[in-house]
């Protein structure tokens, strides 16, 4: 086999062990036993494989931690994205050092500075910060964005054209002629993405869509975008969840029928949404496989830097969840 081609994860499968098994007998051959050692040095043998002297002398410092950034580890949503993280970290024989940047730009380059030197690499889900700051950090160690696309680093996002077209066929089906997004932080690449998809394909479905925000991403938010509105449309589609919630308890108090003549929709499917006024309707993606998709990619350009020089982009499945807070407008 070429060497140029032949990477851990061919050894591996040759030698019936984990690509990380095959990191450390290379890097730390003490931390694995001696015949696992010899197996995993002969399957590289009879592939070809060698690792290049700066290579390996980028492992043999490594730290087995991963950096992992989020915007707000109060938000359910990024619970189960980090347990599929935890996951995939874990049979590949890494740690996790959860950053939290609380929403706050200048927090995320603090933590993310502080984490530089003992990580190996990071994943920023759903980051603040501009893509030239980006690019700066990935040349100081391996990076993965989740929930956004940036020139030149390895991604993995959501399908929102896909999920927003599910959504706009099901709320033209209940008769709704006219729709508000409500908008996240300002910063936040998927708001912008989320509001791109539903201005389109709302305008292809022939619906009159309006835009209302920003707004902080939390049930506060929610409460603060209802009493700011100064007309409600047929229906709503908020940033996430937890605005959706915010929005939709605010309405019902103020006497709004739901969803006769307001449809309630958000993002994200967290636990809570399945209790609020009947259950919300929610456009979810795998969260658990989205965690493990960033962290198996990231540990792939760890190990192997030589064998991934082209960053990957990879789209997940947007599914659209009908619950009672979308149904047939019984007003006109």
């Amino acid at each position: 086999m070429d060497d140029e081609r032949v990477t851990i994860y061919d050894v591996a499968r040759a030698a019936e062990v984990a690509p990380s098994t095959v990191s450390r007998a290379f890097s730390r051959p003490g931390r694995v036993s001696a015949a696992t050692h010899a197996k995993v040095m002969a399957a590289a043998k009879e592939l070809g494989y060698r690792t290049s002297a700066p290579a390996a002398q980028e492992r043999a410092h490594r730290h087995q931690r991963l950096g992992i950034e989020i915007p707000d580890l109060t938000n359910p949503y990024f619970a189960e994205i980090v347990s599929g993280m935890q996951e995939a970290a874990q049979e590949h024989g890494y740690l996790l050092l959860l950053l939290d940047s609380v929403e706050d730009e200048e927090r995320e380059k603090a933590s993310l500075e502080s984490a530089v030197d003992v990580v190996d690499g990071v994943v920023l889900s759903g980051s603040r910060l501009s893509d030239a700051t980006l690019n700066h950090l990935t040349k100081r160690l391996p990076v993965v964005v989740l929930n956004r696309r940036v020139a030149g680093l390895d991604s993995v996002t959501p399908d929102y054209e896909h999920g927003m077209t599910q959504a706009m066929a099901h709320l033209v089906e209940q008769g709704v002629r006219s729709v508000t997004y409500v908008a996240g932080p300002v910063n936040s690449w998927s708001d912008g993405e989320r509001w791109r998809a539903a201005r389109a394909v709302g305008k292809a479905n022939g619906l009159s869509v309006h835009r209302h925000g920003p707004y902080p991403p939390t049930a506060t938010g929610g409460e603060q975008a209802f009493a700011e509105i100064k007309e409600l449309t047929d229906a709503v589609i908020c940033y996430n969840d937890l605005i959706a919630v915010g929005f939709l308890v605010s309405a019902l108090r103020a006497g709004v029928t739901v969803p006769g003549e307001l449809s309630v929709m958000g993002h994200d499917d967290i636990p809570l949404t399945r209790f609020i006024g009947g259950g919300l309707t929610t456009l979810v993606t795998p969260k658990r496989a989205q965690g493990r998709a960033a962290v198996e990619r990231l540990i792939r350009r760890i190990e192997n830097p030589s064998a991934h020089r082209t960053p990957v982009e990879g789209a997940l499945p947007v599914r659209l969840v009908p619950r009672a807070s979308t149904g047939p407008r019984t007003t006109t």
